[in-house]
């Protein structure tokens, strides 16, 4: 797999990826989207890092991640989305690896992510828990009733 920062013409494909998952809403898919302009725009003055992982023309995911304001060495690992076509082949513990590896180059010593509590989520939270996060909260009903939010945390 190639990996390389998010480009331009990357913004299509990572606008098709998000479509492609079920679990992600019209308003999960505008955010993640911002943040693809937002490094686009910005480019290393941004707050967000995206790397996307190429096999051979395919985009088969990416990762976008950021040290967390006001904080010495706290990182959010904000997406790390994988085309299903690529899911269960390394893709997401590959990008996961490359997202770490630069957190830790810049000072960073913990990582974070959050997630739904809802079905749909189990395999982001199955593989939180497979690459080592734990369960550091539990917000209940914080994006809806019946819906909590789940900040997963790894020292790294």
């Amino acid at each position: 797999m190639k990996l390389l920062p998010v480009s331009p013409a990357d913004r299509p494909e990572v606008e098709r990826l998000l479509a492609g998952t079920p679990s992600f809403n019209p308003a999960d898919r505008m955010v993640a989207l911002e943040l693809v302009d937002d490094v686009l725009a910005k480019g290393g003055q941004s707050d967000y890092r995206i790397v996307c992982g190429r096999v051979g023309e395919s985009l088969a995911g990416y990762v976008c991640y950021g040290q967390i304001a006001l904080t010495e060495a706290a990182w959010d690992l904000y997406w790390i989305v994988v085309d299903p076509a690529f899911q269960g082949g390394g893709v997401g513990r590959r990008l996961l690896e490359v997202a770490e590896a630069a957190c830790r180059a810049e000072g960073g010593s913990l990582l974070f992510a959050e997630t739904s509590s809802l079905p749909d989520y189990a395999p982001a939270r199955a593989f939180y828990e497979a690459t080592g996060f734990n369960l550091a909260a539990a917000i209940p009903d914080f994006y809806a009733p019946g819906n909590d939010k789940l900040i997963y945390g790894k020292k790294l």
